[in-house]
């Protein structure tokens, strides 16, 4: 068993008749009540493992929802937590959040509102969620096409990954996990970035030291600055045009976060060449990988100028100034770079 130890909760990463679920369950919630939440993938492909794992899981209630991100919303936030009131949950009782990264998001978050918090636990099903998205506290849910506007800081009591549940996953979500781990190398770890450059997204499953390595650089970002004050915005590298492109997309044919973010890497690592950040043939280097794995971006000048527009709304910028995390090498990442919309703008456009 793979353990990483953080602040206030343990990260256990092995298959899951090693974790240590059961022994927690049996502590510190002898008499609770047990509310899984998943999607109707997790449902198919995973639920069946957890119980058959857990047998004291058997008498919890499961609560399915729709998959996909364009359902990470209040309103079926709000309708959840009205089936929760209706089976009277109390604040001593616990939510198991079983899914990729919307539910882990919306799970986490509904656990810290629903009577002021109650416990939960993640169990990420997704190599997205695994290596990012259920770590560091961050929960919430969109506003309209504007990603992850509403939410709160919130760390799950444990979590609980077993690689084996990425076998279940269509390619494309190895390939939007993927981009994730990228992003980690190009802003904390070039030998991690050398190391996945090496790899295609489908081998990464049989990777368990890649997979551990992208966990552990979340987790030592997010331990120095939790409430993301200063150094956890190097994590947003990628994310101010990615999101953008992402909510831009989430109306008409969605894509997966992974694609976004790796649009968004590239365009930013050039953002930085034109600002004299980053040397060109690192932009050049990244923006070669990027292409060798993933499809070039196509907008059209209306999808461009939407693009622009979710930029403005970026939960990022202070004082209507477009502020990036820009790295300045590979390996190293500065936050709070104030960027002109005209250069972000013909940046988006030359990789468009």
């Amino acid at each position: 068993m793979e353990q990483i130890l953080t602040k206030n909760y343990k990260i256990e990463l092995s298959s899951i008749n090693e974790w240590s679920l059961g022994e927690i369950l049996q502590k510190d919630y002898p008499n609770s009540k047990i509310v899984i939440i998943t999607d109707e993938n997790s449902y198919n492909f995973c639920l069946e493992s957890l119980l058959n794992a857990f047998p004291i899981l058997e008498e919890a209630e499961v609560l399915q929802l729709p998959a996909g991100e364009v359902y990470k919303n209040l309103p079926l936030v709000e309708q959840i937590l009205q089936v929760i009131s209706e089976h009277n949950l109390s604040r001593n009782d616990l939510m198991i959040n079983l899914g990729g990264g919307v539910i882990t998001d919306m799970g986490g978050f509904m656990a810290s509102i629903y009577k002021r918090g109650i416990d939960f636990i993640n169990i990420p099903t997704t190599l997205l969620s695994m290596v990012d998205a259920s770590i560091g506290g961050k929960t919430g849910v969109d506003l309209g096409s504007l990603k992850n506007q509403i939410g709160v800081f919130a760390e799950p009591k444990a979590l609980f990954i077993d690689p084996k549940f990425l076998e279940t996953l269509e390619v494309v979500q190895l390939y939007s996990g993927y981009a994730e781990m990228i992003k980690h190398g190009l802003i904390a770890d070039a030998n991690h970035y050398e190391e996945l450059k090496k790899v295609r997204p489908e081998e990464v499953p049989g990777r368990l030291d890649l997979i551990k390595r992208s966990i552990e650089i979340k987790k030592e970002v997010v331990e120095q600055d939790f409430k993301e004050g200063g150094l956890r915005k190097t994590l947003n590298f990628g994310h101010t045009v990615g999101h953008a492109i992402e909510g831009m997309y989430l109306t008409k044919s969605p894509i997966v976060h992974g694609l976004g973010v790796a649009w968004g890497m590239m365009i930013e690592a050039e953002i930085a060449v034109e600002l004299g950040i980053l040397p060109k043939e690192d932009s050049n280097s990244i923006k070669e990988h990027i292409l060798s794995v993933y499809p070039p971006l196509k907008l059209d000048s209306e999808e461009l100028e939407e693009v622009m527009h979710l930029i403005q709304f970026d939960k990022k910028n202070k004082e209507d100034k477009i502020l990036c995390a820009l790295i300045d090498s590979i390996g190293n990442c500065q936050w709070d770079v104030e960027v002109g919309a005209e250069l972000v703008r013909e940046c988006v456009s030359n990789n468009s």
